[in-house]
């Protein structure tokens, strides 16, 4: 099974209206039953990349679309867990690694992507500014996944609301146990002024989970990178290739 199109198949894309999103208190069951095998994984991961950091994630028990809305529930897991499954190619797990994308559409018409640095635990893909939401994310009961694309975006890139106009534009790009919630962002910068916002951020920071950025005006760009199938099916809506 490869990591960048767990399912073999073409991902599912569609627009969804809201991300309705809920904490369940339970655990994933898979974790508890795999727990020595997840700390000796980790034990590795972290001699080889000390600078990857097991905290606190949430992963979605149950996925579905209701009247245009995505309906989902979410459990805690660490972040070990989570790349132990992603190690051994995502098996039967009664879970859903969900998580928020901002798509980036300049004001020339080109679509923002990161490339990920060498400490990180998915080196070298190229995709929308995300992260796996965690308990920040967590409001009364509720994830904002919304919140968590836009605080994601600013973290990784330094683009914040004075750059960007939100869109009403939501997505869903499905590929197996992958489900990106997708949000549109409007830039009111070129790719040029995203491109050199976006660098100043990395420099300033030593630890900047992306190395670079990349911006696209075609699907054809995506040719020899490390493009995962569920960013490439939205890559092609937006710019309409």
């Amino acid at each position: 099974m490869s990591i960048l199109n767990p399912s073999g198949r073409a991902p599912t894309l569609g627009d969804v209206t809201e991300f309705d999103c809920t904490m369940r208190d339970d655990i994933w069951e898979w974790a508890r039953e795999n727990a020595d095998a997840i700390a000796a994984h980790w034990a590795e991961a972290k001699a080889a990349k000390p600078a990857l950091f097991n905290g606190r994630v949430l992963i979605a028990s149950d996925v579905g679309i209701e009247k245009s809305r995505l309906v989902s529930s979410h459990i805690e897991t660490d972040y070990a867990a989570l790349t132990y499954w992603r190690a051994l190619g995502f098996p039967r797990a009664d879970a859903f690694n969900l998580f928020g994308s901002g798509v980036v559409v300049t004001s020339d018409g080109a679509v923002l992507l990161g490339r990920m640095s060498a400490h990180t635990a998915n080196a070298g893909f190229v995709y929308f500014p995300c992260g796996t939401p965690d308990l920040e994310d967590v409001k009364d009961g509720s994830v904002d996944i919304d919140g968590s694309i836009l605080r994601e975006l600013e973290e990784e890139t330094g683009l914040s609301g004075e750059h960007l106009v939100l869109s009403p534009q939501r997505w869903i790009s499905w590929d197996g146990p992958l489900f990106c919630c997708a949000r549109r962002l409007d830039a009111r910068l070129t790719a040029e002024e995203v491109r050199s916002i976006c660098r100043a951020r990395i420099a300033f920071d030593a630890k900047s989970e992306l190395e670079d950025v990349v911006l696209v005006r075609s699907v054809d760009e995506l040719a020899g990178l490390n493009v995962p199938a569920y960013t490439a099916a939205l890559v092609g809506d937006v710019l309409g290739d």
